[in-house]
């Protein structure tokens, strides 16, 4: 399938970089639309929103920013800290701007998430959690256990 000029350009912002270094797709060959599709059904079967998703991770971020580096107890058994990191980058979609740099991760049991501005953003704008191999991709049941876990739902 031959791509358009636009949607050719929008496949390249979402690859390796100058500014993302490791891009946002990983090593994921699936179309963009299709990894969108793909993780909005496995949300939708959780009975959570991405803006749900997308709304909790911002406030741990917050939180672990505030604390300075220093270890966050955000529930009983999830833990978050923020690493800071000088400048912006910009989002791979048209029009959204750019982001802080610095990065927050989320370590529960067995799970480790790695956020930033711009990665929640990405969620809550696009419901894109990137690519399969990103190094910024947040796995979509993993998200929504982490949100079952903090609001006390079973």
């Amino acid at each position: 399938m031959k791509l358009s000029p636009d949607e050719k350009a929008k496949i390249d912002r979402l690859l390796p970089s100058k500014f993302s270094a490791a891009g946002f797709l990983g090593t994921d060959t699936r179309p963009l639309e299709e990894i969108i599709a793909d993780d909005l059904d496995v949300v939708a079967k959780s009975g959570v929103t991405t803006a749900e998703l997308s709304a909790l991770l911002k406030d741990i971020h917050t939180a672990a920013r505030g604390a300075f580096g220093v270890g966050t107890v955000i529930v009983p058994g999830v833990t978050a800290v923020h690493y800071e990191s000088r400048g912006k980058i910009p989002s791979p979609f048209r029009g959204d701007g750019v982001f802080e740099k610095g990065e927050t991760v989320i370590e529960m049991a067995d799970i480790n998430l790695t956020i930033s501005d711009l990665s929640i953003h990405l969620i809550s704008r696009h419901s894109f959690f990137q690519g399969k191999g990103s190094p910024y991709r947040i796995e979509p049941a993993n998200a929504v256990i982490l949100y079952k876990k903090v609001k006390g739902i079973k």
